[in-house]
């Protein structure tokens, strides 16, 4: 499964906002250069996850975004829908007689859905919580397998 980069994007906002403490609030900017974002598209991202009620922010000295939520309250399955659509399979097309389209097969109409209903269940699973963690043992990872020739 491929996700817009829009999509990448918001999650690695959301995870960068999830390391600040609680009420705590971050800059467009240090985000976009820490993460390598195109500020302006950033700006959009964040006004529709603030739209959405996972962002808040504040205004004047100190301001800028922070979660509105807790981040073990943000299901994956909320921030790709949010960009991508619903996750569950659209029905089978009509008839080629109503839409000018052939028919798409049963087999393949109900292949679609059950692959739906399986990625919906993985992202339904992991919230920003958990990716924060995965974030983070990833790194410790790549920092415990650094060989040092001298």
């Amino acid at each position: 499964m491929h996700l817009s980069k829009k999509t990448e994007y918001a999650f690695r906002a959301l995870i960068y906002a999830a390391r600040f403490p609680e009420g705590t609030t971050f800059q467009i900017r240090d985000l976009a250069e820490k993460n390598g974002i195109p500020k302006k598209f950033l700006e959009l991202i964040l006004l529709e996850l603030k739209n959405a009620g996972m962002l808040s922010s504040r205004r004047g000295v100190g301001g800028g975004y922070l979660l509105a939520q807790r981040p073990d309250s943000i299901r994956s399955t909320r921030i790709v829908e949010l960009f991508e659509g619903p996750l569950t399979a659209r029905g089978r097309k009509k008839d080629a007689g109503e839409t000018g389209e052939e028919e798409t097969s049963l087999a393949v109409s109900r292949l679609v859905e059950e692959a739906s209903a399986a990625a919906a269940a993985v992202f339904s699973r992991w919230t920003l919580a958990d990716l924060v963690r995965e974030e983070d043992d990833a790194s410790q990872r790549r920092r415990r397998n650094v060989m040092y020739f001298i």
